[in-house]
């Protein structure tokens, strides 16, 4: 019986023990990003495996949350992201994209075109969703999981799909 409380005991101290260590982990990688962007807001949350590609090009606003596995590949390119906008788990955001208009010249050498990304406030981007270059995605947004943005998006759009669609527009229900 004693033997048992006090492996019980020492399980529950692990847990505790680990929770308080992962926060401070939390914490240091969340400061760490904030030091190296172009600019960060206040209350900047960024889980494990994050990637962020040039981070000196890279702005983002307050009080958002950066899920495991966000990768931002902001090559020679502004990615701008602004307050209160939650990033799923495995999120993808490309400045950059290979030139396609020239057929004489074989695919290895004909370069890259890059273009920024603008996300305005208070956009909620869902898992594993594909931002491309050049998109704005306008406030109030909502991008679905497994989206991939293409194209420019409203504000107070509800989008989703391959390449992402509008679903519907966000109202405000009045009673």
């Amino acid at each position: 019986m004693a033997k048992t409380k006090l492996s019980w005991l020492l399980q529950s101290v692990r847990s505790i023990s680990n929770r308080r260590c992962s926060d401070a982990v939390k914490g240091l990688r969340s400061s760490s990003y904030s030091r190296s962007l172009a600019q960060a807001g206040a209350d900047l949350r960024v889980a494990s495996g994050v990637r962020v590609d040039n981070p000196a090009t890279v702005s983002v606003g307050s009080h958002r949350h950066m899920g495991d596995s966000v990768q931002l590949y902001a090559w020679n390119e502004r990615t701008t992201i602004g307050s209160n906008v939650p990033i799923a788990s495995g999120v993808r955001m490309i400045t950059r994209k290979h030139g396609l208009a020239d057929v004489v010249r074989p695919m290895a050498e004909k370069g890259y075109n890059n273009a920024p990304i603008v996300i305005e406030d208070d956009v909620w981007i869902g898992f594993n969703a594909v931002i491309l270059p050049g998109v704005t995605i306008g406030e109030s947004s909502i991008v679905g999981a497994g989206a991939v943005v293409t194209k420019d998006i409203a504000p107070y759009s509800i989008v989703g799909g391959v390449p992402a669609r509008l679903i519907r527009k966000r109202t405000v229900e009045l009673d």
